[in-house]
């Protein structure tokens, strides 16, 4: 609507004081005001705040002088949660709203291996254990004679290959834990009459890594896996893992029950 107000002009307060007056008899923000003479003499189009206003002159001008202003009194009100665009994250950000997950770089016939780790990242409990597991001390005498497990080995460049995976959008290459599937098990080590990495079998390899899980998350692995990394009081019952002592059988475990009956005998 329109609305008229009275006001004393001092030309030598300048633009800024004159908007500052109106804006406080009008609520309309200095910054979307627009104001425009109707008064002869005065200014020409929109005024500007570098207009020097003691260059009018007054001898000049008809009163009572007019002004027109255009502006909406609503102030703009800031969001209350900033926007913030996913171009401006950090790559772990990024990471976390991703519509895919990272995926893994072919190392050479390494796609038996990268399939089961994409499979199993995506099972938390795993994780959790995983993020809990510490590798046993290594006596001397192992590591004189080279009889040091491969397996915490093993277990470790998981963890931290997940935790690559987790930080970027990008294809990482599992040099790492490709390194230490070989130390574990000389099979998957095998080249071709070429020198070239031999195909394996993913299923034998989800298999030879879920042993070695068995082996090594126990006590801690097991509670953190099943309680999320939570307080221990939430921990599943003996009753509740039914006999499972690890992680691997608590998570991938079955128990199978077999009956051998004679037909002949029994009639």
């Amino acid at each position: 609507g329109k609305e008229t107000i009275e006001l004393k002009l001092v030309p030598a307060n300048g633009v800024k004081a004159l908007k500052v007056e109106l804006e406080e008899r009008t609520g309309v923000p200095v910054e979307r005001m627009k104001l425009m003479s109707k008064s002869k003499g005065l200014w020409k189009g929109v005024l500007k705040d570098d207009f020097d206003m003691t260059s009018i002159d007054a001898s000049k001008l008809k009163l009572p002088l007019q002004m027109l202003l255009m502006g909406s009194a609503t102030k703009l009100v800031a969001p209350k949660t900033k926007t913030v665009f996913i171009e401006d994250l950090p790559p772990e950000e990024v990471a976390k709203h991703a519509p895919e997950p990272a995926g893994l770089v072919n190392l050479g016939n390494t796609c038996y291996l990268n399939s089961v780790v994409q499979c199993m990242r995506s099972i938390p409990q795993l994780r959790s254990g995983l993020r809990a597991y510490v590798p046993p001390p290594r006596s001397a005498n192992s590591l004189a004679a080279g009889t040091a497990s491969s397996s915490p080995l093993l277990l470790s460049s998981l963890r931290d290959l997940f935790e690559s995976l987790d930080r970027t959008t990008n294809a990482v290459p599992p040099s790492n834990f490709v390194m230490a599937t070989k130390i574990a098990f000389p099979q998957f080590a095998q080249t071709g009459p070429r020198g070239q990495p031999m195909q394996q079998d993913a299923e034998e390899f989800y298999s030879n890594l879920l042993t070695v899980a068995g082996g090594e998350m126990r006590g801690n692995c097991l509670t953190a896996g099943l309680t999320g990394g939570q307080s221990a009081a939430s921990a599943p019952t003996p009753e509740e893992l039914d006999g499972a002592e690890n992680l691997a059988d608590a998570l991938f475990g079955m128990k199978m029950e077999e009956t051998l009956t004679c037909d002949e005998f029994s009639s």
